[in-house]
C-alpha cells in the first residue's frame, strides 16, 4: 500500500494552506504522481493554481494531480481516495466516513509527515481486507473524532462510545474491541502498538472527589454552578502487546506497562507496572508474570512491536512459538533472518 490519493476537505482554499498538517503532508510526498483533490465549500480565484504554487514552494519534487470538488460532494469521494484531512470546519461525520472506509485520516502533524513516505507491502492474506485503518460499523458517539489518531492496521469495532476533549492516540496494529466506553473529559487515552481489548472496555479520565459536600459535578444544565465536570483528570497510557479482557475498567492516570494481561471484569485503579505481568481483580493486582525474567528482558529489549511489516512476515512463525522454556540462545535462533 503507498498513500497517493489524498482528499483535503474544508472551507476556503487560504485555511487549508494554512493547516499545519496539509504542510507537512505536501512536504513528505516523493517525487511519484499523488493525486490531491480538494473538496472547498467556498471558491474564490484559482484554487488549484494556487495550491499547486504552495506545494511547489514547499516540495519542488512532488508531483501532484489536483482537482477540485465541492465540498457538498465530499462524502461520495470518500471511497475514491485512501488518505482524508478534514480541515476548517471540521466535518466529523466525513471524518467517521472515512474510518468506515479504511482510510489514513490525518488529524495530526505527525501523522501527516509520514504519509508520502509510507509504502507497506500486501502481505496479509486476501481475506484480511485492504485498508489503513478501519472502523467497522458505527459507534453511538464520538464527540471528537479530529482529535483521534488510528495508527496503520488499528481498528476499532461497533458502537464505540468515545466522549473526549483530549487526543486518542490508538497504535499500529491495535484493536478496539465492540461496546467500548471512553469517557475521558479532558484526559488523553494512549493505546500502544498490537493491543486487543475486548468488548466493553471503559476507560474513565475523571473521577469525582468524596471530600465535597456532594459528589455532584456537570458543566452543563440548570445546576452546572455546584460543580464542575470533574475534580480529578488523569491521562491513561497503555503500553504494547497489552491485551485487556471483557468488562475492565480503567481508572484516570492508569498506566500499564508493555505485554501485560488484564483479566476480564478487573478494575484497574493503579498503575501495572510489571512488564508481561498478568493482572486481575477488583482493584486489579499481579497474579503471575506470562514468562521467566530473562525472556521478559530479551522481549523488551527486542520491541519486535516496532518492527517494519516485511520483518514481522518474515518471522510469522515466531508469533505462534511457545517461548515460556526456551533459552535465550533459543530465542536469537527464533528471530533470526
Amino acid at each position: 500500500m503507498i498513500l497517493d490519493r489524498i482528499l483535503v476537505a474544508g472551507g476556503r482554499v487560504s485555511s487549508a494552506l494554512a493547516d499545519q498538517r496539509l504542510a507537512a503532508l505536501v512536504g513528505s510526498l516523493p517525487a511519484r504522481r499523488t493525486r490531491l483533490t480538494l473538496a472547498l465549500a467556498e471558491r474564490s480565484g484559482d484554487p488549484k493554481a494556487a495550491l499547486l504554487d504552495w506545494a511547489r514552494r514547499r516540495n519542488p519534487a512532488a508531483a501532484l494531480d489536483v482537482s477540485v470538488i465541492d465540498v457538498a460532494t465530499a462524502s461520495g469521494a470518500v471511497g475514491d481516495h485512501n488518505v482524508l484531512l478534514a480541515g476548517d470546519p471540521v466535518d466529523r461525520a466525513l471524518i467517521v466516513a472515512g474510518w468506515q472506509r479504511g482510510l489514513c485520516v490525518v488529524n495530526t502533524v505527525a501523522q501527516a509527515a509520514e504519509v508520502g513516505g509510507f509504502e507497506e507491502e500486501d502481505l496479509a492474506p486476501p481475506e484480511a481486507g485492504r485498508w489503513y485503518s478501519m472502523m467497522e460499523g458505527a459507534p453511538v458517539v464520538i464527540t471528537h473524532p479530529e482529535r483521534i489518531a488510528l495508527g496503520y492496521g488499528a481498528r476499532i469495532n461497533p458502537r464505540a462510545v468515545i466522549h473526549n476533549e483530549g487526543e486518542i492516540r490508538i497504535g499500529r496494529g491495535s484493536l478496539l474491541g465492540a461496546d467500548a466506553e471512553l469517557n475521558l473529559y479532558t484526559a488523553a487515552f494512549t493505546l500502544g502498538a498490537f493491543c486487543h481489548t475486548s468488548s466493553y472496555l471503559a476507560a474513565i479520565g475523571s473521577r469525582h472527589t468524596v471530600h465535597y459536600p456532594s459528589t455532584f459535578a456537570v458543566s452543563r444544565g440548570p445546576y452546572a454552578f455546584l460543580g464542575e465536570a470533574a475534580d480529578e483528570v488523569g491521562d491513561i497510557v497503555i503500553g504494547n502487546d497489552v491485551w485487556i479482557g471483557a468488562r475492565v475498567v480503567v481508572l484516570p492516570g492508569v498506566h500499564i506497562a508493555d505485554g501485560c494481561v488484564v483479566g476480564a471484569g478487573s478494575v484497574v485503579t493503579s498503575s501495572l507496572a510489571e512488564p508481561y505481568g498478568i493482572y486481575a481483580g477488583n482493584p486489579a493486582r499481579l497474579l503471575r508474570h506470562r514468562f521467566p525474567p530473562h525472556v521478559v528482558k530479551w522481549l523488551l529489549a527486542l520491541q519486535w512491536w516496532s518492527w517494519p511489516t516485511r520483518r514481522l512476515w518474515e518471522r510469522r512463525k515466531f508469533f505462534t512459538t511457545d517461548i515460556a522454556e526456551k533459552t535465550e540462545d533459543e530465542l536469537w535462533k527464533l528471530v533470526e533472518p
